[in-house]
C-alpha cells in the first residue's frame, strides 16, 4: 500500500512544481517582454519577485558557493527547480506569491482543469483549502518516504472503532483528495494513477481481506489477487480486540 501512494506523491510533487514553474516563468518573462516557458523567476537579483524565508533560503543555497557568492555560472532554472524539495511549493502558493494579480493567474495556471477555475480561484478560502491538500501530500510523502506507516497511531487513538477498517477509510478519503487535485493539474495523470496497475493494486490492498490476511498469515505467499475473504475470522479477530 506504502509503494502505490509513494507513487502517487512523487507524481503528485512533479506535477504541481512543474506547472508553478511554468506558470511564473511566463508571467515574469512577459513582464520583461520575451514570453517564456523556463526562466530564473525565483531570482531576487532579476527583480520580479523576491522570495523570503526558509525558500529564499534554499534557492539561494543552490545559486550561491560555500562562501556565501554567486556562482559565476548559474545553474539553469529547470535544474533549480527539481533541486528544491517538495515544501517549497505549497509555502510559493500560500505565501510567496507577491500580487493579487499574480495569485489568481498563477492558480489558474497550476490547476487549470478545475471546472470552474477562473471563477474558483478569485477566492482565497478556495486557494487555502487546496494548499491545505498540497501540504497533506507534501506530510504523507515525507512519512512514506522514511518509511513509516501509512497511518500513524494518532489515526487510532483518535478512532472510535479502534480497529483498522477506520484507517483505511481514512487512507481512502486521504487518497481521493490528493488526486482529485491532482487532476486539476493534469486529468490524464490522475487518470493512470486510478486506473493504472498500481491504482488497480491499492484497490486491492485497502480491503479488510487483504490486511487480515496480512496481519494473520504475514509470511504467506500472495500471488493469486485479492485474498479470499474470511468472515468468519475476521469477526473473531475483532471480538478478540
Amino acid at each position: 500500500m506504502a509503494m502505490c501512494l509513494q507513487s502517487l506523491v512523487h507524481t503528485f510533487e512533479i506535477t504541481l512544481r512543474n506547472r508553478i514553474h511554468v506558470s511564473l516563468s511566463r508571467q515574469a518573462s512577459m513582464a520583461a517582454g520575451e514570453p517564456a516557458t523556463s526562466v530564473a523567476w525565483y531570482d531576487h537579483k532579476a527583480g520580479w519577485m523576491i522570495l523570503y524565508g526558509e525558500t529564499f533560503e534554499k534557492v539561494e543555497k543552490i545559486l550561491c558557493a560555500n562562501s556565501g557568492l554567486r556562482l559565476a555560472v548559474l545553474p539553469p532554472p529547470g535544474r533549480v527547480v527539481a533541486s528544491l524539495s517538495f515544501g517549497v511549493w505549497p509555502n510559493v502558493l500560500d505565501s510567496q506569491l507577491p500580487t493579487p494579480a499574480i495569485e489568481a493567474t498563477t492558480f489558474v495556471d497550476v490547476f487549470p482543469a478545475h471546472p470552474r477555475a477562473r471563477q474558483h480561484w478569485r477566492f482565497q478560502p478556495n486557494r487555502k483549502e487546496t494548499v491545505a491538500v498540497v501540504k497533506d501530500a507534501q506530510n504523507w510523502r515525507n512519512r512514506l518516504s522514511h518509511c513509516k506507516p501509512v497511518w500513524s497511531e494518532g489515526w487510532f487513538r483518535s478512532s472510535p472503532a479502534q480497529h483498522w477498517s477506520d484507517m483505511l477509510q481514512r487512507v481512502m478519503s486521504r487518497r481521493q483528495r490528493i488526486l482529485q487535485v491532482m487532476a486539476w493539474m493534469c486529468p490524464q495523470t490522475a487518470q493512470v494513477h486510478r486506473h493504472g496497475f498500481q491504482g488497480r493494486l491499492f484497490d486491492q490492498l485497502v480491503q479488510d481481506a487483504a490486511v487480515f490476511a496480512y496481519v494473520s498469515q504475514p509470511l504467506a505467499p500472495w500471488s493469486e489477487g485479492v485474498p479470499i475473504s474470511d468472515n468468519a475470522g475476521l469477526a473473531l479477530y475483532k471480538q478478540r480486540r
